[in-house]
């Protein structure tokens, strides 16, 4: 790798035209640039791009052997005042359907995740055409968990609660000890709580569908920002695809679709492969997608939605209990897995406990 100065030149040009100017230092590599404002920065995302350039090409069947440039940049921006949604971490401008010009990412945050994520978007040639838009994007995360396994909890748990918006929100059995007068702790009965949990509006009816009938060259036209639970819906359908017949298989479906005379592989050929039926995804299914990692990791990243539905669950016990500190250890609370492992609920989850003692303390005060 060589670090050197990007032209003066150039970054004024492209201020005068409304681009955003490219970050000062330059750090070039054998599979493209790497622009950043640091070179400590710079070099980190060289030394990923020089490992998983390669990594996705060996993973992924039909894509190009070909150099591409990464802007680091503090605000993801093409055009000095078009700003990117926060929940954007990276993006790829094409110049052509399958011509990129240029990966950008966001300073910070998982930039294995990122870059993988966008190298899909990046190298992917014309073979992936009949593949729906919408199902690049779960392309590109499965492809990021795989190569990077310490972020495959964080991504798979992210991407199913993205996911709910489509099925009607999430499943949740809830299960814990109520206190008895004069029985010893054993004998204390077993509540069970069965609750649906929702992260936002769900979506409007058809809009799977024309997700899957949408071609990428029209995806962003339909759709300017792609919402966060188009993105776990399209990781839960290409997932389990890859389950199932692994990435050759996608890329075959791919193949024949094109062979077959279709501009786009059959809703119902992707409803198979995914061994799914798109017309009636449920609470209840979605709740069985998680194992005991995964929803550990749930509780983590959404702690306040997970914690208010908890909150409901033991509002019975509320007199009982004048402080909140011995709820949990003394009821015990679980949340109960289609695969008959338990999450409980203890404060060693310090995000959900502190959500739980919150509203405990708010509802308190408003009694």
């Amino acid at each position: 790798m060589r670090v050197r100065l990007a032209g003066i030149l150039v970054g004024a040009l492209a201020a005068s035209a409304c681009l955003a100017p490219p970050p000062p230092i330059v750090v070039d590599t054998p599979f493209g640039e790497v622009r950043a404002r640091s070179e400590g920065r710079a070099n980190e995302v060289a030394e990923l791009l020089e490992r998983l350039a390669p990594e996705v090409r060996a993973l992924l069947p039909g894509t190009q052997d070909r150099p591409v440039d990464v802007w680091v940049q503090e605000h993801l921006a093409v055009y000095l005042f078009h700003k990117r949604p926060e929940s954007v971490r990276g993006f790829t401008l094409l110049e052509d359907e399958f011509d990129a010009k240029r990966i950008h990412l966001q300073e910070g945050g998982q930039s294995p995740w990122y870059l993988s994520h966008e190298l899909v978007h990046a190298l992917i040639g014309p073979s992936w055409a009949p593949l729906p838009g919408i199902l690049e994007e779960g392309l590109g995360d499965v492809v990021a968990e795989t190569l990077n396994p310490e972020y495959e909890n964080h991504i798979r748990s992210h991407r199913l609660l993205n996911a709910s918006a489509f099925t009607g929100g999430l499943a949740l059995e809830i299960e814990y000890r109520e206190p008895g007068d004069g029985l010893t702790r054993s004998e204390w009965p077993v509540r069970r709580v069965h609750a649906t949990l929702a992260f936002g509006a769900a979506v409007a009816p058809g809009t799977l569908e024309k997700l899957l009938c949408t071609p990428r060259g029209e995806l962003h036209q339909n759709w300017a920002d792609i919402p966060e639970s188009f993105y776990g819906i399209s990781w839960l359908i290409v997932s389990r695809i890859v389950e199932r017949i692994g990435l050759e298989g996608l890329h075959g479906l791919c193949a024949r679709a094109a062979s077959e005379g279709f501009e786009l592989v059959p809703i119902d050929w992707l409803a198979r492969a995914a061994d799914l039926d798109f017309a009636h995804l449920e609470p209840a299914f979605l709740g069985g997608c998680f194992d005991r990692s995964t929803l550990q990791t749930a509780l983590y990243l959404q702690p306040e939605p997970f914690a208010a539905v908890l909150l409901d669950a033991l509002e019975p016990l509320r007199d009982r209990f004048p402080s909140f500190r011995r709820v949990l250890p003394t009821t015990r609370p679980v949340l109960k897995l289609d695969d008959g492992s338990e999450v409980w609920l203890g404060p060693y989850i310090g995000p959900l406990y502190q959500a739980m003692y919150a509203g405990w303390q708010t509802s308190e005060k408003i009694r």
